[in-house]
């Protein structure tokens, strides 16, 4: 009989304990469920990021990023690689990979030319070592927006009396009333919206710690907010995307306080190589 009781209790710690997690998990945890690329490329790629000194720095002000930042913004490069090798109309790599549009206003890549420049990497040809630039700006980017955290919300500082569409989310704070700058950001949104699975948000988890915050506002701009912490594999290429045509959405840029780091384009060129090496291959399971 004294066993039946303590039996009992166990089963009520247990369930209890399990709606307690439940309880503490995000909005945007429960929303979605992405699984590990597990595939040959995928786990070589993870590898390569892993062991590179890209990985190991330490950012200015910022200090080192969590663990699955560096892994997930190189898998999504090679993601882009792929989807430039997809021949539709505004795709989102091929805005990406643009050569130097020479536009101060609107173009990322033309307001850090002297930067690439110093490093000796030109930013004229349109093609991949250009999509290796924007993702190499973009490391730097995410690191000075959110400390390379996907879960980070909306700038408290800039208080709440805003539209949602105003309104900061994931890893590169971007907001939904950027999604008109060009047809291909609304594609992505749109792709990703209708398949989470490529969301990638077990990857981005790595080593990145969240604290609880509130979105801000209701609608659209309320649910692409949540989506972007959701999703940072959209949120990454979106943000890519957004850089090559309104640069100036994004406070760090305009004052070329993201770093851009000669090891994190190195890494990425090892990524290139790789997926280039079998295109077929490589992007039948990374695309």
């Amino acid at each position: 009989m004294g066993s039946m009781k303590n039996l009992k209790w166990i089963s009520l710690v247990v369930i209890l304990a399990t709606r307690a997690a439940f309880a503490q998990s995000s909005p945007e945890e429960e929303m979605l469920f992405s699984e590990s690329l597990s595939g040959r490329y995928s786990q070589q790629i993870l590898q390569i990021a892993d062991n590179s000194s890209c990985a190991s720095y330490s950012w200015k002000n910022r200090g080192h990023a969590p663990k699955g930042y560096v892994k997930g913004v190189a898998l999504n490069f090679a993601r882009s690689i792929c989807r430039l090798r997809v021949n539709t109309r505004n795709n989102a790599a091929q805005v990406m990979s643009m050569a130097n549009t020479h536009s101060d206003a609107k173009d990322a890549l033309t307001h850090y030319e002297s930067v690439f420049a110093a490093l000796k990497i030109s930013v004229n040809e349109a093609g991949e070592s250009n999509l290796r630039s924007i993702y190499t700006l973009g490391l730097g980017l995410g690191m000075r927006e959110s400390s390379g955290k996907y879960c980070e919300g909306w700038d408290t500082s800039a208080g709440s009396h805003r539209p949602s569409s105003a309104g900061e989310a994931g890893t590169f704070q971007v907001s939904y009333d950027s999604i008109g700058a060009t047809p291909a950001l609304q594609q992505l949104y749109s792709e990703y919206q209708a398949n989470t699975d490529r969301c990638m948000l077990d990857i981005f988890k790595e080593g990145a710690s969240c604290r609880a915050q509130s979105i801000l506002g209701t609608g659209a701009g309320a649910d692409f907010q949540r989506f972007n912490k959701a999703c940072p594999a959209f949120a990454t290429e979106y943000a890519m995307t957004l850089l090559r045509v309104l640069r100036g959405h994004f406070g760090p840029i305009n004052r070329r306080e993201a770093e851009v780091k000669l090891q994190c384009n190195q890494m990425l060129a090892s990524v290139q190589q790789l997926v280039d090496s079998n295109p077929s291959g490589a992007c039948q399971e990374l695309y």
